[in-house]
C-alpha cells in the first residue's frame, strides 16, 4: 500500500513539472518509469534492474537540472546586459528631457518678455512718430506765420519810408497831403496786421494836424512829423529785429527738438531690430529645444516600455526556474524514498523467504 501511495504522489509531482516542458534532451515519463518498476517488481527482477530503472530516471532529472542551470545563467547574463543598457537609456533620455525641457521654459519665458519688450518699443515708436509729425506741422503753420508777418513788418517799413519820401516832396513843395492821405491808409492796414497802432498813433494824429493846417504849413510843422515817422520807423525795425530773432531762436528750437526725435526714433527703431533678431533666435532655440525634448520623451517612453517587458520576463524566467528546480529537487527526494521503499521491499520478501525455507527445513 504504501508503494502505491507514492507512485500516486510522485505522478502528481511529474504531471505539474511539464508546465514549464523541461526536459530539454528528451521526454522523460514517470509514468512509463513506474509502470516499468510495477513490471519488474511483479516479474520479481533483481534488485538492481529494479533500482538502475530509477537511476535512470534520477540521472535525466539531474541532466535537465544541468541544462536548466546552463540556459539560466545565459538568461541571467542577458538580463543583466539588457537592464544595464536600458537603465542607461533611460537615464539618458531622461536627463535630455530635463535639460531640454528646462531650455524650453527659458526660451518661452524669454520670448514673452521679449515680446512684451518689443510692443511697448513700438508703442513709443508711434508715439515718437506722431509727435514728430506734430511739431513737423506745428514749424510748418509756424514757419507761415512767420513768413506773413515778415511780409506785415516789411510792408510797414516801407510805407513809413513812402510817408518820408511824401513829406519831403511837400516840404520842398512838389507834395500834395492827398498822398498824405492814401499813405496813410496804407500805414494804417499794415499798424493793424503788426499790432502796432499804439506806436503808429502819434503819426496819425500828427497827419491829422498837417491836413488841417494844409495852405498854412510851417517848416518847424513838417520837421517835427519827419522826426516822428523816423521815430517811429526805428521802433518798427526794432520791433521787427525782434521778431526775426524770436523767429531764428523757435527755428533753432525746433530743429533742436526735431533732431531729439529723430535720435529717439533711431534708438527705437535700433532697439526693435535688436528685439526682433532676439526674437528670432529665440523662435529657433524654442523650435530646436521642442524637437530634441520630443525626440527625448519617445526615447524615454520607448526605452521604459522596452525595460519593463525585459524586467517581466526575466522575473518569468526566474520564476521558471525556481519553479522547476523545485519540482525537480522534490522528484529527486521522491525517487530516493521509492529506492528505500524497493529496497525494504526486497529485504522483506527476502526475509520471508528465509523465513519459509527454514519452515519447510524444519518441517523436513
Amino acid at each position: 500500500m504504501r508503494l502505491a501511495l507514492c507512485l500516486l504522489v510522485i505522478l502528481a509531482v511529474a504531471s505539474a513539472t511539464t508546465k514549464f516542458n523541461l526536459d530539454y534532451s528528451k521526454k522523460r515519463s514517470i509514468t512509463a518509469v513506474m509502470a516499468e518498476v510495477e513490471a519488474k517488481l511483479k516479474n520479481k527482477s533483481p534488485l538492481d534492474a529494479i533500482l538502475n530503472v530509477l537511476r535512470d530516471f534520477r540521472d535525466a532529472v539531474n541532466t535537465e537540472q544541468v541544462n536548466h542551470d546552463e540556459i539560466y545563467n545565459v538568461q541571467v547574463t542577458e538580463c543583466e546586459s539588457e537592464n544595464s543598457f536600458r537603465r542607461a537609456e533611460v537615464t539618458d533620455a531622461s536627463n535630455v528631457l530635463r535639460d531640454s525641457t528646462a531650455a524650453l521654459n527659458v526660451a518661452q519665458t524669454s520670448k514673452i518678455r521679449a515680446t512684451n519688450q518689443q510692443e511697448v518699443n513700438q508703442q513709443q515708436y508711434f508715439s515718437a512718430q506722431e509727435h514728430l509729425n506734430s511739431v513737423l506741422s506745428a514749424a510748418e503753420t509756424e514757419a507761415g506765420y512767420f513768413k506773413r508777418r515778415g511780409r506785415d513788418y516789411e510792408d510797414a517799413l516801407h510805407a513809413i519810408d513812402e510817408a518820408s519820401d511824401i513829406l519831403a516832396t511837400i516840404y520842398s513843395g512838389s507834395g500834395s497831403f492827398a498822398e498824405i492821405s492814401r499813405v496813410s491808409k496804407s500805414m494804417l492796414q499794415t499798424a493793424f496786421n503788426i499790432k502796432e497802432t499804439t506806436k503808429f498813433a502819434p503819426v496819425f494824429y500828427a497827419f491829422a494836424q498837417l491836413a488841417a493846417q494844409e495852405g498854412q504849413l510851417d517848416e518847424s510843422a513838417l520837421e517835427r512829423v519827419a522826426q516822428l515817422l523816423e521815430t517811429l520807423r526805428g521802433n518798427i525795425q526794432e520791433a521787427y529785429n525782434d521778431f526775426t530773432e524770436s523767429n531764428a531762436v523757435s527755428v533753432a528750437a525746433f530743429n533742436d527738438q526735431k533732431d531729439r526725435i529723430g535720435q529717439t526714433i533711431a534708438r527705437l527703431e535700433a532697439q526693435n531690430e535688436r528685439l526682433q533678431n532676439k526674437l528670432d533666435s529665440l523662435n529657433q532655440q524654442i523650435g530646436t529645444q521642442s524637437a530634441i525634448a520630443q525626440t527625448a520623451s519617445g526615447k524615454l517612453q520607448r526605452n521604459q516600455q522596452l525595460w519593463d517587458q525585459a524586467q517581466a520576463l526575466c522575473s518569468t524566467f526566474a520564476n521558471e526556474y525556481n519553479y522547476a528546480t523545485q519540482a525537480r529537487r522534490n522528484e529527486l527526494q521522491l525517487v530516493a524514498q521509492l529506492e528505500e521503499m524497493v529496497e525494504a521491499r526486497f529485504n522483506q520478501v527476502e526475509d520471508e523467504n528465509h523465513e519459509r525455507n527454514q519452515r519447510l527445513a524444519n518441517q523436513a
